[in-house]
């Protein structure tokens, strides 16, 4: 239960029972990302049922999408856009990644995602029978980070919190896998398509920041979180646009 616990307070702002986690422990932690992605795709499609406009259910759900995370994965995006493309060396992007301050890039960045995931939900909420798709896309962004820890390895020295889940074991990256295809099944054969999307951005950031700092830190897991969620919110709406889900 401590592993739960600790996946809630390091993905969310929600109240949790606290204690000292061990290094297994947030190792653990990993597999329970999709099932936090599971609680905000709820929270979405109970705002979707709402007597609301369009565009104005959209507004909610970004707001609560940003709020009930605390806004670290926008954070972290912002973080690594500065670093990966402002620093001359892996040291020099590390120390820029760990400032406080907030560059070009990655208010650039942040602004775009905002933007682009505006958008996209008011086309997507405009559609029939969307609801799963709001279920499934926080669940399979949160899959990604799992794949993301599995395949990774954090900087030389690096003492961040990504650092401990990063690394994680086979067991718990088909634990999280299996939790999130069961959050996912109900879309049927277009929970490949978001499985498949959320890979490719894993690998790409992970390898990406690779090359760039050295590994992948918790900067990195956020970044993954909100390009994945863009992406998936595309890829969403060109299937209930085309096929009518």
């Amino acid at each position: 239960m401590n592993s739960l616990w600790i996946a809630f307070s390091t993905l969310t702002l929600l109240p949790t029972p606290s204690s000292k986690p061990t290094t297994e422990d947030l190792k653990n932690s990993v597999l329970f990302y999709p099932l936090v992605g599971g609680v905000f795709g709820g929270i979405f499609m109970l705002i979707h049922r709402l007597s609301l406009a369009t565009d104005l259910k959209a507004l909610l759900i970004l707001l609560i999408w940003v709020a009930l995370s605390g806004a670290f994965h926008l954070d972290g995006l912002g973080d690594c856009l500065d670093g990966f493309f402002g620093g001359k060396d892996p040291q020099d992007r590390q120390r820029i990644m760990k400032a406080a301050d907030l560059g070009t890039y990655g208010m650039a960045g942040i602004s775009l995602t905002l933007i682009f995931k505006t958008v996209l939900l008011i086309h997507l909420l405009g559609q029939a029978n969307i609801p799963y798709w709001l279920l499934a896309i926080p669940i399979a962004a949160r899959w990604a980070v799992c794949l993301s820890c599995f395949i990774s390895k954090p900087p030389t020295g690096n003492q961040g919190l990504g650092s401990f889940v990063i690394g994680s074991s086979l067991p718990v990256f088909l634990a999280g896998s299996a939790l999130a295809l069961g959050g996912c099944f109900a879309l049927q054969k277009y929970a490949i398509g978001l499985f498949l999307i959320a890979a490719v951005i894993s690998f790409m950031i992970s390898r990406f920041s690779q090359n760039r700092i050295g590994g992948l830190t918790g900067d990195g897991l956020g970044a993954t979180i909100e390009l994945t969620e863009v992406a998936l919110l595309f890829f969403a709406c060109l299937n209930t646009s085309r096929f009518g889900l």
